[in-house]
Parts: structure tokens; sequence; C-alpha cells
């Protein structure tokens, strides 16, 4: 085999997506797993929005099999620039708006449209585990700002100030935030924006989990400003929709013509029959889905957070606002054990049958901390579940 390309180092394996294929061999085995790892709802999508877009499909199979246009067809960006505004209170326009095949084509493309060797990115230490490697493999200059569960994961306006300089070309916030499930200030969404204005440089929201709240609201970083943000959402989350891969950008103009460009060499359009069912789901089903799925959620959050607190009394643990994660720190427990978040996530699916997800696959901030989605299963499982890691943690101690 050629030598891989240079970057391809830091492109290594998600350990997300190694922990799930430790799962699917288990249950391919006949195990049966909590599943308490993937970063997907633990709810189906609306039957009726399959329903409707099985007659759909059956009806104009031939338009939903051909390509659109590369930020995508016309009707779901006017259908998105519609519903964004509503919510934000920004006016957004449908030229404002380009259809991507889930966000993470979202982000590679930004990388690849602004990125140069040696531009600085700064980012937040621990937050979503594909942005650092991304910039490193444009060979970007990663600069990272470090937050704990003292300060619920949230940096201060200083901290930004301190880091963000002319030589920055992107900052990257991601509000709610995974894997740690902290809520962003608006003041430090302020903050952010304007060094960005100040410095020529683009903020990157990833607000995947925007509608996702059980307390509190969503701050929208395009209210400060629509020229230096670029807005990144996803049907992954409040539709459940993750494995049909739709995403979308929100951004000025200028922006857009030119990653659209880029774009179009990397996938021509978004699946169309994706955005189909993605342009049902905002016309007839989204706010009645959003208002179900909300208490359901919640319940949930609540179910894993008193049961974390009850049986692992010297965890630390943030009650999440937003969001599918709660992160607790293991550290008091982990360290008088021996062993690292890896090795305990490792053992905890091997030997409790529960997938989590290590902690330092965020960064290494996340250190001893693991990564629980709070609303993949129901709360009898989720309880069953935390009862099994604080098991196995005792009998690490008694060792």
């Amino acid at each position: 085999m050629p030598r891989p390309a240079n970057g391809t180092e830091y492109l290594r394996g998600s350990m997300i997506r190694e922990v799930n294929a430790l799962v699917d061999q288990l249950e391919g085995n006949g195990v049966d797993v909590i599943k308490m790892h993937i970063g997907q709802p633990g709810v189906p999508p609306s039957s009726g929005l399959i329903d409707e877009f099985t007659r759909l499909l059956r009806e104009r199979a031939f338009e939903l099999s051909a390509y659109s246009s590369t930020p995508g067809i016309a009707e779901l960006r006017e259908a998105l620039a519609e519903d964004y505004s509503r919510y934000s209170g920004v006016k957004v326009q449908p030229s404002n708006i380009s259809v991507t095949t889930g966000s993470s084509e979202a982000i590679i493309t930004l990388a690849m449209t602004f990125i140069n060797p040696g531009d600085k990115v700064v980012l937040i230490n621990p937050t979503y585990l594909l942005y650092k490697p991304i910039m490193q493999y444009f060979n970007a200059k990663v600069v990272e700002v470090k937050v704990s569960i003292e300060n619920e994961f949230n940096p201060s306006p200083e901290d930004l100030k301190r880091v963000v300089d002319k030589g920055t070309k992107m900052i990257i916030l991601v509000n709610p935030d995974n894997p740690t499930g902290s809520t962003l200030s608006s003041e430090v969404v302020k903050t952010a924006v304007d060094l960005a204005i100040d410095n020529d440089a683009l903020l990157v929201y990833d607000e995947a989990y925007r509608h996702l709240y059980y307390e509190g609201e969503h701050t929208y970083a395009l209210r400060y400003d629509t020229h230096n943000v670029v807005a990144l959402n996803t049907f992954s989350k409040d539709p459940a929709l993750p494995g049909w891969r739709l995403g979308f950008v929100v951004a000025d103009e200028q922006v857009l013509e030119v990653f659209n460009r880029v774009k179009q060499y990397i996938n021509i359009n978004p699946p169309t029959p994706a955005q189909y069912i993605g342009l049902l789901y905002l016309r007839r089903y989204k706010v009645d889905f959003i208002k179900e799925v909300i208490p359901v959620f919640r319940e949930r959050r609540d179910a894993v957070y008193n049961s974390l607190r009850a049986l692992l009394p010297d965890a630390r643990v943030m009650k999440p606002k937003a969001g599918l994660f709660i992160f607790p720190d293991l550290s008091s427990y982990l360290r008088r054990a021996g062993i690292n978040d890896l090795e305990f996530s490792l053992r905890l699916l091997r030997e409790e049958h529960v997938g989590v997800v290590p902690g330092s696959a965020f960064g290494d901030g996340g250190v001893n901390h693991v990564r629980i989605n709070f609303t993949r299963e129901p709360v009898d499982r989720l309880r069953e579940g935390v009862e099994r890691i604080a098991d196995l943690l005792k009998r690490l101690l008694a060792l």
C-alpha cells in the first residue's frame, strides 16, 4: 500500500464507533447490552412522518431518487429559513441555508473552505471529538480552552479573550455541548461573537441540540451577528433521524457561496430522500414531536442523575439542562481502583454489558469521566445501567 497522506495519523478510530462495534459484537452473540453510549435519541421518528414519507416515495419515486442542487432542494431551504427565523428571531433567507449530509459533512467542508496550514483554531476541551482531529488533518494550530465541572464546563469570557487574536481563523463552540451537557451563557456567546468580528475570524456554532432543553432556553449566536457566525444544525437529534444523514448550515451568503463551491466536490448534493423527509418533518411533525419527547427525556435525565448521586456519592455530577448527555467525573473511584476511564469503560461493557464512552475520547479535560446518553433507554434500564456501573466500581475497589 502507498504511504497514506500527511494528516491521516490524526484521524484515529472514533472511540464512540469502537464502543459501538463491541456492542454490536456482543449483541450478535445474544448478549443484552444497556446502550448508554451512542449519541442518538432513544425514541423512533414519528410514525405519521414515516407513513407520509412512504406514500410520497411511492408517488414520486423518480423525483425523490434524483440529484438535487448542491445546497439542497428549494422547498427545504425555504422551510428551514422560515423555521429557523421563527425560533431564533433572526431573519433568515433561503440563500442563508445550505443543506448538508449531516453536520459532520459541514464540519469538514468548513475546514476545507477556510483553514490554511498554520491557521489558529480555538476549541473547548473537552468537547465533541470530531473537531480537533479534522483541524489537525488540515494542519491548523489548535489552541484549547480547558473547562471543568467546577464551572459547569463553561469557559469564561476572559478565557476566550486570552486565546483569540488576529491570528485566529476559527472559534468553535458546541451549545448545548456534547459530551458535557453544558449550556453556554449568553455572555460567553456574545463574547465569542465579538471576538470573531474583531479578529476577522469565523465562529462555528454547533447547535445540534438546540431544541432539547429541559430548563432554560437556547442562545442563538446569529442574534448578535450574521456575517462572522456559521450555525451548524442536524436532523439527527430532535427528529430522531440520525441514519438519514441530514443537516444544514445557516450563514452569510458570501460564506455559503464559497462553502457550496467546495461542497459540490465532496458529495454533489445531500441525499434527496432525506431532504424530503426533513421537509415533511418541518411542515407537519416538528412541534408535536418536540412537545412529546421533552418530558420523556427530562424524566430519563432525572432518573440517571438521581441514581448517580445516590449510588456514587463520591462522583462529581452536573445536572445537564439540555442535550442527550450527562458526564460524571469518576476520578475519586478510578484513581483508588488504579484504572483509567478507557479501561473502565471497556470492562463495564464486557463484564456488566453497559455501554458508555470514556471521557478522554473528548480531550484530556475529560479524563476519568464517562459520557452517558440518558435518553437512549427507558427509565428502568437506565437505573439498572447506573447500578451496574456502581457494582463494577465496588468490585474494583474491593480487589
